[in-house]
């Protein structure tokens, strides 16, 4: 399910900050408040879906725009 949006780093605490997912991305891989997503990032962001005994895992790839101009 490709899909494109922008978002906004909201601050979480003191040391961190946060971004929400799109919910027709969440609703396609049926998640529910409490369930994990891996994180992987280096140059680019990688979310994964993951495993639940019902489901097999799902990897999407976020790229870094961050030298893209406006």
């Amino acid at each position: 399910m490709p899909i494109k949006v922008e978002r906004i780093l909201f601050r979480v605490g003191e040391g961190s900050f946060a971004v929400t997912l799109p919910k027709a991305w969440v609703r396609y891989n049926r998640l529910k408040p409490g369930d994990t997503v891996e994180i992987i990032a280096n140059d680019n962001v990688l979310i994964r879906v993951k495993n639940k005994p019902e489901a097999q895992e799902k990897c999407y790839y976020v790229r870094n725009n961050l030298t893209d101009s406006k």
